[in-house]
């Protein structure tokens, strides 16, 4: 009963906070809302999934507008609301068998601190922790061949830390519990390294090194909110599909889980009416994304999320990708380099995502390249203040249905490094993937639209992009301004679209890269 209590409290604070001044107050931004009353855009834009579900949950945008004020009050609302776990005394546990540290944690009461002696532990069983634990690992490993989870949280006021895992399915698996603290946790070679499951909340996991998970690093699914993720690296993940994203959010209905094979390769399934349990309120901040066979981070659904100051490079797919319905987010002061090459892909991969018809480079990697990140059916988000370089494809990228983004002082630099005589990539992209198809949109879970509403401010964009920045069929009502282009390939801006954009105040080179505009400046 006060869990519910608190909750109710933190969703009424972010729904009626007054920040101190918002991005919009700060900088005059234009309203977002700039669709006029005679534009056929205008039904069209109200009919939009991810439009509605970004007016309808807890956390609206203007809880997030003012992103330094909303990330310290999220982090503060976590660490106030974690156990303080202040036990003098401890049990130490001096066998090598889960099934008899099982035994000992079951025949335990009270508030309860135990200390693992020995230096491998056979996990014969699920480890299932009982609630107001402290864990000590004393740098143990544990290790475990079977399918389930190797250890089990589904209480609350539980700290576990200094422990290695080594497992062919799930390190930590917490479902329904409030209160968890994971530290220093070394997970090798795991199936999936931590899942976090519906109906769980205020969790910390710091210095968490996940590597080579096959079926991915951090699941966060369901309702679950005010998880804190920081100082961890999630590296060399082995799965290419979605679901093996160093950190996949979903609000998607779990499957079961499987191994990965050419049919069945999904953890979840890829549905997110406004009605669903949504994951909301986490903190990602301070860790390395490296060299994942799938996204760095794949957020499928979630809000109110922040995500900065991480070091994302070297995965096969996008950096971030932000889909099915992510609203109200703030991706800012994140660093972005070598994603998106499509080397590590199978011929099965390349189908699945269906892109085996376009081919492969000499090099073997794929002809389309994917983008630092990826916005697909979402609205509202904040991307600030990232630096975007050294990508394959687009900087950032629009794929469709990008509705009043704000992409704000970022500096998007030399990407385009995967550009072949078939495909070439562009520092902004706002595109509409399929808005030609003939979709039945009330049995699709995705909206097929243009950019629309979206503001593009203040950027930096250097380098040899085919051009800085593209709209495509479609895109209207988006405000263009203030950003500086130099050295692209054919333009400042291409677009293809006949609607009403504005366009205006940006400081950008006519001239393409192959003329002679340097040299001309000082003649």
């Amino acid at each position: 009963m006060k869990l519910k209590y608190t909750l109710i409290i933190l969703m009424l604070s972010y729904a009626g906070t007054t920040l101190a001044e918002s991005l919009f107050k700060q900088y005059k931004m234009p309203a977002l809302e700039r669709v006029t009353h005679s534009s056929p855009i205008k039904e069209l834009l109200y009919k939009s999934k991810v439009l509605k579900r970004s007016q309808t949950v807890s956390i609206p945008l203007s809880a997030i507008n003012d992103p330094q004020i909303y990330q310290e009050q999220l982090r503060t609302e976590i660490k106030n609301s974690l156990p303080s776990f202040e036990i003098d005394t401890e049990v130490v546990f001096s066998g090598n068998k889960i099934s008899e540290l099982n035994s000992l944690l079951r025949n335990l009461t009270g508030i309860q601190k135990v200390k693992l002696q020995g230096q491998q532990i056979v996990g014969d069983e699920t480890l299932s922790i009982p609630r107001d634990t402290v864990l000590l690992g004393n740098n143990s490993i544990l290790t475990a061949s079977h399918a389930q989870p190797s250890i089990l949280i589904a209480a609350n006021n539980i700290k576990i830390q200094d422990l290695s895992i080594e497992t062919t399915g799930i390190g930590v698996q917490v479902a329904k519990a409030v209160g968890i603290v994971m530290q220093n946790l070394q997970l090798t070679g795991v199936g999936r390294g931590i899942a976090i499951l519906t109906d769980s909340h205020f969790i910390e996991m710091n210095q968490i090194n996940i590597d080579g998970p096959s079926q991915g690093g951090v699941l966060v699914q369901g309702n679950v909110s005010h998880v804190w993720l920081h100082n961890s690296q999630i590296r060399n993940g082995k799965r290419s599909d979605n679901g093996g994203a160093g950190i996949l959010i979903s609000d998607a209905k779990a499957k079961p889980i499987v191994e990965e094979t050419t049919q069945v390769s999904s953890l979840i399934e890829y549905i997110w009416p406004i009605t669903q349990s949504i994951p909301y309120a986490l903190l990602i901040e301070n860790n390395i994304l490296a060299d994942n066979r799938a996204q760095g981070l794949y957020v499928d659904g979630g809000y109110g999320l922040v995500i900065q100051h991480n070091q994302i490079n070297n995965n096969d797919k996008e950096g971030i990708c932000l889909s099915f319905g992510s609203v109200n987010n703030v991706v800012m002061s994140n660093d972005l380099y070598n994603n998106g090459y499509l080397a590590r892909q199978t011929d099965d991969d390349l189908r699945r995502d269906l892109l085996f018809e376009f081919g492969r480079l000499a090099d073997g990697s794929a002809v389309l390249k994917l983008p630092a990140i990826s916005l697909d059916n979402a609205a509202q988000n904040l991307l600030l203040w990232n630096v975007i370089r050294h990508n394959a494809g687009d900087g950032i990228k629009m794929v469709r249905t990008g509705i009043r983004n704000i992409v704000m002082f970022n500096s998007i630099i030399d990407n385009n490094k995967g550009h072949n005589k078939f495909f070439h990539f562009f520092g902004i992209s706002l595109g509409s993937a399929g808005i030609e198809a003939k979709i039945d949109s009330t049995k699709h879970p995705l909206d097929f639209m243009p950019a629309i509403e979206n503001i593009i401010v203040g950027n930096v964009i250097y380098g040899k992009h085919w051009a800085g920045i593209l709209m495509e069929k479609g895109a209207a009502f988006n405000n263009i301004y203030d950003n500086i282009i130099r050295f692209q390939q054919l333009t400042p801006l291409d677009s293809t679209s006949t609607n009403f954009n504005t366009i205006v105040g940006n400081n950008w080179q006519v001239q393409s890269n192959n003329s002679s505009w340097w040299d001309n400046l000082f003649e």
